[in-house]
């Protein structure tokens, strides 16, 4: 017979606690990892004694200055945006005191409770589209749009073989009803006093275009036009009808409309990196039309635009330099009518001056050149500042630098999807300060 001593409780539990502390004491370093850089108990390791903040090392990040150069282009930018800041600014002081005396329920009441500003639509419209009607490349659109003044606008566009064919075609059909159409006068100093007259367009066109890159093709077009106006109605505040402030003596067709008929030939010749955002290349537009009339107006002239646009990067695709030129005219043939006015080159869609109001210049020429200098803030937005300076006259010969009406101004420009543009500018001219905001600009 053989006996087992039994070990007491509190002496087994005392074996216990020491094998674990061995096991412990022997475990690899990492199992009781010191604290790491992030957690609360970290402690920087002490440097030796002698280093100083100043000694070089891995403790010591290199300096981190802004570049001349960079200083020298971000200025303007910082100079023309501190009006902003300031706002930014403002609205950050204020906030508690709006929401304390105007609190969120106060937006619910209803709209003539209201005091203040308010914002009222002017123009409604919509579109109604059929992509690839035909096959790939194909498309028809229909846009309407009618603002508040009365203005009615019905467009109808359609092409096939664009972008997928070495050929194509396309037409176009528009309809467009303006009561308070503005009017100038004619010439580069024309009084600054706003007219209006109702002008009436119906036109139908139709084109044959060779190229397959929207951006190196040719086109050959062909079309009517029949423009009609009338003394209109709806216009400004203080403004005058046309014909009670005009003669037709000095304004040929101010009371007759002209229906005409052309054919010409265009261009569009290009070599950029991007066709929404181009940062550099060469961009080339010139059209020439021939009119000639379809009623007893006795119209014969000829129509031509000239424009050529250009992009440089600035040590970076994200600084863009950009510029651009326009010359149009119109040259009446022998034995043609005056062109009437309503058809002549004038400051307003792609050829208008940014610091004045649309249609403020009208004449038998036109020049416009413009220097942009853009900044990418944030993908797809731009801030844009630049400088323009445009003219009209009766003839070439009188297009002067010192007769130009300049603009300054900037804004943002934006890349929508894969086909469109917007723009939003403020620029001053000679007679104030002049707000665009626009959807479908190219430039």
């Amino acid at each position: 017979m053989s006996f087992r001593a039994r070990p007491s409780a509190p002496i087994g539990w005392v074996l216990v606690l020491a094998l674990c502390a061995c096991a412990t004491v022997s475990l690899p370093a990492r199992a009781c990892a010191e604290p790491r850089f992030g957690d609360s108990t970290w402690v920087a390791p002490a440097g030796p004694a002698e280093e100083t903040p100043e000694s070089p090392g891995p403790r010591v990040a290199p300096p981190d200055h802004e570049r001349g150069w960079e200083t020298v282009l971000r200025t303007p930018f910082r100079i023309a945006f501190l009006p902003l800041r300031l706002l930014a600014r403002g609205i950050e002081a204020t906030g508690p005191l709006v929401e304390k005396y105007f609190p969120p329920g106060a937006m619910s009441e209803p709209p003539s409770t209201k005091r203040g500003l308010r914002f009222q639509p002017e123009l409604i419209g919509a579109t109604v589209a059929a992509p690839n009607f035909a096959g790939p490349g194909s498309k028809l659109a229909l846009t309407g749009t009618y603002s508040l003044t009365d203005s009615r606008r019905l467009r109808f566009r359609g092409w096939v073989g664009d972008g997928v064919s070495q050929i194509g075609a396309g037409g176009e059909a528009m309809y467009d009803y303006r009561p308070n159409r503005r009017f100038y006068g004619i010439g580069n100093f024309s009084n600054s006093d706003e007219t209006y007259f109702l002008r009436r367009t119906d036109l139908a066109s139709g084109y044959l275009f060779a190229g397959k890159n929207h951006l190196r093709r040719v086109r050959v077009t062909a079309g009517v036009s029949d423009i009609d106006i009338g003394p209109g109605y709806n216009g400004s505040a203080g403004s005058q009808r046309s014909i009670d402030v005009f003669s037709p003596v000095d304004v040929p067709f101010l009371t007759t409309g002209s229906s005409v008929w052309w054919y010409g030939a265009s261009a569009n010749l290009a070599v950029l990196d991007d066709s929404l955002g181009p940062s550099r290349g060469l961009h080339f537009r010139p059209d020439v039309r021939r009119y000639r009339s379809t009623d007893n107006s006795g119209l014969r002239y000829d129509q031509w635009r000239l424009e050529a646009r250009g992009y440089l990067p600035v040590f970076a695709k994200r600084r863009v330099l950009a510029g651009r030129l326009i010359y149009e005219g119109v040259d009446r043939k022998g034995g043609s009518a005056p062109v009437p006015f309503y058809r002549l080159p004038e400051s307003s869609d792609a050829d208008r001056f940014a610091g004045y109001h649309s249609g403020r210049f009208r004449d038998q020429r036109l020049a416009l050149g413009t220097a942009e200098y853009r900044w990418e803030i944030m993908p797809p937005i731009w801030a844009v500042l630049f400088g323009e300076l445009g003219a009209v006259a009766s003839q070439s010969s009188s297009l002067t630098l010192r007769g130009a009406h300049p603009s300054l101004g900037g804004g943002f420009r934006a890349k929508i999807g894969n086909a469109q543009v917007a723009r939003l500018d403020i620029a001053r001219g000679h007679e104030g300060i002049v707000i665009r905001a626009d959807l479908g600009v190219d430039f």
